[in-house]
């Protein structure tokens, strides 16, 4: 509606201009015989007439026929929408959406600074973490479909295939050892084993088995007595060295585990005999019935909490998404090699998507503009620059009447050299 209403206040002006020259070439034609100055005006006016109308007739020809009549290379908008379409798509592909002009655009983009800036803003990490927990419930009903799932446990033997499992088991091993995390596990290791001895069916089952290899004391009902007693002695004797290796931290038996450890990361990641046995038990445990189904169950129970969680109406779900979304702002912000991944991977992926569609991008421009009616696309244009084009009109009057006064001047002083005058009389 602006639009239309600017270029209909620009008709107006253009229009008044026409009617303004047509006024002052009457009065000038009128009063022409009284001073010499109304032949300069009328020139001036008479030209600018012709300015005024000469441009007008070539805006109008761009979107209809003047005064509806059918004149020959008018309307060209509407007799040649295919072809403008079929010619802007051409465009669009050959100076957009070129590999050269698409990698020189995108690399102006700076997506991870305009990331970290938006997600610095607290107002915008609760808006997102908003939207977040409000799809979320929705969004993972979806990905818990049985479809999914099976989409899920596929992509996981596809990466178990390729995968070299004792290499990565080696190396995630390494890792452990040169972080001392395997020394933690053995900690939790031997305070598991001594909470599993010090249980009362566990002894139990020690004295049985020990009363099964003392017979000989049964006779004399000695032995459960004797196995009690060795069951706790024995339950005594673990503890304690189970207590020593937790204290000593340079205790033989951790060097010894220290050891292992080494050399197990060692033969996975090179002895070829390891790695074909893992390689054998991993396609031994792929081709197995219903191998898929601990995968699948672990996705639906993920699932399943992901969305309990998200549907508690404390609001720890969106909290944890707002605080996420601002640590990654930060994170964005301090790290500058993060922000060059995130910003080669952007142009990457954006560079492969729009070079994909390439073809979708510019079918869809000329399809739409060949599904547009003639008429209307002749409108819509019409009423974006049809404001501007308005100014042709204008300029042309003024134009016009500029060369007229010019043309009559030059004409009066040619005739009024004496040698012209006697060859015209």
């Amino acid at each position: 509606m602006p639009n239309r209403l600017s270029l209909a206040q620009m008709k107006a002006v253009a229009l008044g201009l026409l009617f303004g020259a047509f006024a002052l070439y009457v009065l000038a034609t009128a009063m022409e015989g009284r001073h010499l100055a109304w032949g300069y005006l009328g020139a001036a006016a008479e030209a600018a007439m012709v300015g005024a109308l000469a441009d007008w007739f070539a805006v109008v020809a761009l979107f209809r026929h003047p005064l509806g009549l059918p004149v020959p290379h008018t309307a060209i908008i509407m007799a040649n929408k295919d072809r403008l379409g079929d010619q802007l798509a051409r465009f669009l592909d050959e100076h957009f959406l070129a590999p050269d002009h698409l990698a020189l655009s995108l690399a102006r983009v700076d997506v991870s600074s305009a990331m970290s800036d938006w997600l610095q803003r607290d107002e915008n990490t609760q808006r997102l973490a908003s939207w977040m927990r409000e799809a979320a419930p929705g969004m993972l009903e979806v990905l818990d479909q049985t479809a999914v799932r099976e989409w899920a446990a596929d992509l996981a033997r596809k990466v178990l295939e390729r995968v070299e499992l004792a290499t990565l088991g080696g190396q995630a091993l390494e890792a452990l050892v040169a972080h001392q995390h395997h020394q933690q596990w053995l900690d939790q290791l031997l305070q598991q084993l001594a909470d599993w001895a010090a249980q009362d069916n566990v002894q139990e089952h020690f004295t049985d088995a020990i009363a099964k290899e003392l017979r000989q004391l049964k006779y004399v009902g000695l032995d459960q007595a004797a196995a009690r007693l060795a069951t706790r002695k024995l339950v005594a004797a673990l503890s304690t060295m189970l207590d020593e290796v937790a204290q000593d931290a340079v205790h033989p038996m951790r060097k010894r585990f220290d050891q292992w450890m080494i050399e197990t990361a060692e033969r996975l990641q090179h002895d070829q005999a390891w790695q074909a046995r893992v390689a054998l038990w991993r396609d031994t445990w792929l081709a197995q019935p219903g191998w898929q189904t601990p995968i699948e169950k672990g996705w639906h129970e993920l699932m399943l909490k992901l969305r309990d969680e998200a549907q508690q109406p404390d609001g720890r779900w969106q909290s944890k998404c707002a605080e996420l979304a601002a640590m990654l702002g930060q994170r964005l912000k301090d790290d500058a090699s993060l922000r060059d991944w995130v910003n080669v991977q952007a142009r990457q992926v954006l560079q492969t998507l729009l070079q994909v569609n390439r073809g979708r991008i510019v079918g869809f421009v000329s399809e739409r503009v060949h599904a547009w009616d003639a008429r209307e696309l002749s409108d819509v244009l019409e009423s974006h620059i049809g404001r501007d084009l308005q100014f042709i009109r204008v300029n042309g009057t003024v134009v016009g009447a500029m060369v007229g006064l010019a043309l009559h001047a030059v004409t009066m002083g040619v005739l009024s050299f004496p040698a012209v005058q006697a060859w015209l009389h």
